[in-house]
């Protein structure tokens, strides 16, 4: 896990961040060169963690505590990473079953028979041939 001695923040176009260096000189000229301001760095008491040096940053107070929110949030990103990142593994691909196309079945139209008026005639002979016949 790597260790740092200079903490701080900087802000360039509009956007704040923790910065973490091992030289306050060199650190503090490419910052300022790139037009980072405002920028605050300090030299840490010994070599830390990022998640220590973030920690440390909001223990001073002082200056750093307009940023708490910014520092807590990147200590919370720092802490438990380790040095080795697991590496993503692939599900085995599974196999899908063949889908057989059905279409969909065809409505058959709706026929209506027409209305067929009988003849007098045939109900009569209909009337007939139900009447028990009579010998």
């Amino acid at each position: 896990m790597s260790k740092f001695s200079v903490v701080g923040v900087s802000t360039q176009h509009g956007i704040t961040k923790v910065r973490f260096a091992n030289d306050i000189v060199s650190r503090t000229k490419v910052l300022a060169k790139g037009g980072h301001s405002p920028l605050e760095l300090i030299e840490l008491p010994s070599p830390m963690s990022k998640a220590d040096a973030c920690q440390y940053l909001l223990d001073q107070g002082g200056v750093f505590a307009q940023w708490s929110g910014l520092i807590i949030e990147t200590m919370g990103k720092k802490v438990g990473n380790t040095t080795a990142t697991p590496k993503a593994t692939k599900a085995p691909k599974a196999k899908a079953a063949p889908v057989k196309a059905v279409a969909p079945a065809a409505k058959q139209p709706k026929i209506s028979k027409p209305k067929v008026e009988e003849d007098l005639e045939v109900t009569e002979i209909k009337s007939l041939a139900q009447e028990p016949a009579m010998a």
